[in-house]
């Protein structure tokens, strides 16, 4: 066994592959006639192609068995499709024996593709097709779980000790927009409206709306990400997490750890970690500003010797990583700074660490997963732990963190084996969601971005809504089934144990038939005498029901009809049963032994019916027991539902109202005036003009 993220080279003499952060390897390559569908992305990467390839040579070759074991602290990262990749590599036999190993029938039987209209960078709306909806959740669930053990981080408490939160989730740190940030957001807006106005393809060096996004999560940090020359605004982001670092270090200055052998660490003082993907020290040649130099330089002047700090991107190899851990516990370095790719996995060094800080917000649930996971981990000495997420008010920063406690529900939901959900919406992100995002970041207005969140929201929960009452629905169905099994099944048990009752034995020397009125002992003159008559009454084209004989207590029937256009003639034998016409197949190539060794087949089968019988009714019941107390149930976030519902009507109305308003107060006659407004509703700036309709354009599209 080896680990393919350390060995240095592939043994193909192992007995095994151990693959630790397996989700580095989730972009595994397939073949679909679906790739112009939005939200399935067919490319793969060359390291998850290499380990599939590896892969599949020791699970034939050496251990077909336990050949590949797979961790990950979030096997899913973004999407529940990434769940098919996971089963390519674990379930490959078992997506063959349910022909679902191509891509095209899984998506078929677990995804739904809808339409749905988008707003492109023209300004126009398109109808495009999107992977929306995951379907058939539970049976997808019962399948991976068939080979994936899942713990989730309130199960693992149960086992290993790990510090708790304080508060019990992480703490939003609100920072107030700045004028300055307020008119940023006017550029933004521009910008936005040349995208929309403009007809086309964008070309290569054109603006486009990430861009837009992406400046405005630097500038939500500090101004000088976009404006390099902006002087240091004191309230910001970075700001207040320089002020919770410096506080929490003096907090902690005399607090003691112990070494793994009981003894206690020379250097007193907590650690803490800071997590930014955005103003790392490599964009600072492009943005002229480093969130991570800033931070330094600022703890630096308050005290904090610039020893104690440290960049995760300054120790590549790793036994620097390693001895940089090593340093961190035992309070060498007490302030680290990294992003979520260079700090988010493979990292031991929480023994003191006493804060961790998202100065930005990650795309991915499992990225914020792991970020977190630094901190909430075993062998943490603190009882307790601070986890701060930094906002500024009128940007996109709630709005992220909403979205990503969204998916992540989600995804832990489905991880957790929750049958009660069906239907699960894709998590991934669609283009009309970054225009609302847009448009609500270069408005300024909160409501806006409460307006985009409660807008996602209630399209969630109607979902779940339509998907509960489909839920509610095949229970129906399946308890009417069940209930018709039942009575079905208790019918034929009764008739079959009637016929068991009167069987008689017919084995070895106790044969005996009567065929035309004639008995037989032996089984080959029972079986010409038998086959005679069946040539008889064909060559008769007999119609009708004929009593050929009897044998262990049952008499033996031909039907014989020819079709409408008398033109084919058929016929059949049966054995009249209780409540049964049981067929058997004899033919007059049949054969004497073959005729007589067909009926003792179907005498003998009586007690294989009871059974499969017995067996369907206690399954329908079972399906009854399983059924019943979720019929009726009543939809769990209906109340939520309600009361987002009402939320946004009173938003909506209050938009409306001040919309008309401004119109009223800005053309008293009737006629539009077009008249500069400030997009954060706090006073004009320079370069900041919007009409009344440029609003109204905004609230629909947030």
């Amino acid at each position: 066994m080896y680990d393919i993220e350390v060995a240095d080279n592939h043994n193909f003499f192992a007995s095994g592959i151990l693959v630790s952060n397996c989700q580095e390897f989730r972009k595994l390559s397939y073949g679909t006639n679906m790739g112009s569908i939005k939200g399935i992305d067919a490319e793969g990467s060359q390291r998850s192609w290499d380990l599939y390839v590896k892969s599949r040579y020791v699970l034939a070759e050496k251990n077909p068995t336990r050949g590949l074991i797979l961790a990950s602290g979030t096997p899913v990262t973004n999407t529940l499709g990434e769940v098919f990749t996971i089963q390519r590599y674990m379930q490959e036999g078992g997506l063959r024996e349910r022909d679902l190993h191509n891509f095209d029938a899984w998506a078929a039987m677990f995804g739904e593709v809808r339409a749905e209209l988008e707003l492109q960078p023209s300004g126009k709306y398109k109808s495009v097709a999107r992977f929306a909806e995951f379907t058939n959740v539970p049976e997808l669930i019962q399948m991976v779980r068939s080979f994936m053990d899942v713990l989730m981080p309130s199960d693992l408490r149960d086992v290993v000790a790990v510090p708790r939160v304080r508060g019990g989730r992480r703490e939003i740190v609100r920072c107030p927009a700045t004028d300055a940030f307020k008119a940023y957001q006017g550029t933004l807006a521009a910008r936005i409206t040349a995208i929309e106005g403009r007809t086309g393809k964008p070309r290569k060096g054109d603006d486009i709306i990430l861009s837009v996004i992406n400046d405005g999560r630097h500038a939500a940090i500090d101004l000088r990400l976009v404006e390099p020359d902006h002087p240091n605004e004191p309230g910001n982001k970075i700001n207040a997490c320089i002020d919770n670092i410096a506080r929490i270090w003096e907090e902690t200055a005399d607090a003691r750890y112990r070494r793994p052998d009981g003894a206690l660490y020379e250097t007193p003082g907590a650690a803490q970690m800071v997590f930014s993907d955005l103003g790392t020290p490599a964009a600072e040649a492009k943005r002229g500003f480093s969130v991570y130099h800033w931070i330094r330089d600022e703890l630096v002047a308050r005290g904090i010797p610039a020893s104690h700090i440290a960049f995760m991107q300054n120790f590549k190899k790793s036994e620097q990583k390693v001895k940089l851990f090593e340093a961190v516990n035992a309070g060498v370095v007490r302030v680290l700074i990294g992003s979520t790719q260079t700090m988010g996995t493979g990292v031991n060094a929480q023994t003191r660490l006493r804060a961790l800080h998202h100065i930005d917000c990650p795309w991915l649930p499992s990225d914020l997963e792991q970020r977190e996971g630094r901190i909430v981990r075993q062998k943490n000495q603190h009882e307790e732990v601070e986890i701060y997420a930094y906002a500024t008010l009128g940007s996109l920063d709630a709005a992220m963190w909403q979205t990503l406690e969204r998916k992540a529900t989600f995804i832990e939901a489905v991880l957790k084996g929750d049958t009660s959900i069906r239907r699960v919406e894709d998590v991934g992100e669609s283009q009309s969601n970054q225009f609302a995002m847009a448009k609500a970041l270069a408005s300024g207005d909160e409501r806006l971005l409460t307006k985009a969140g409660l807008t996602g929201d209630l399209a969630r929960l109607r979902r779940l809504k339509a998907a509960h009452f489909d839920d509610q629905v095949a229970i129906r169905g399946h308890l009417a089934d069940a209930e018709v099994t039942i009575r079905q099944a208790a019918r034929r048990i009764t008739a079959i144990e009637a016929d068991l009752a009167r069987r008689e034995e017919t084995r070895g020397d106790k044969f005996h038939m009567e065929v035309a009125g004639a008995t037989h002992d032996e089984r080959r003159s029972a079986g010409a005498a038998l086959i005679a008559s069946v040539e008889r009454h064909v060559g008769e084209r007999y119609h009708g029901i004929a009593r050929l004989g009897r044998v262990a207590g049952f008499d033996l029937y031909f039907r014989g009809a020819s079709s409408v256009t008398a033109t084919r003639y058929g016929y059949e034998l049966f054995l009249q049963r209780t409540d049964y016409e049981q067929p058997i197949d004899i033919r007059a190539d049949t054969g004497e032994l073959g005729a007589i060794a067909r009926l003792e087949n179907a005498l003998s089968g009586f007690d294989k019916n009871l059974a499969h019988y017995e067996l369907e009714r206690a399954q329908a019941e079972r399906r009854l027991a399983d059924f019943h107390p979720r019929l009726g149930q009543p939809f769990e976030f209906d109340r939520e539902l309600t009361e987002k519902e009402a939320e946004l009507a009173a938003l909506d109305a209050e938009l409306t109202r001040e919309e008309c308003g401004d119109e009223a107060s800005s053309a008293p006659d009737g006629t539009a005036a077009h008249t500069p407004t400030d997009p954060a509703g706090a006073g004009a700036g320079e370069g900041e003009v919007s009409t009344p309709n440029d609003d109204a354009s905004e609230h629909q599209a947030a």
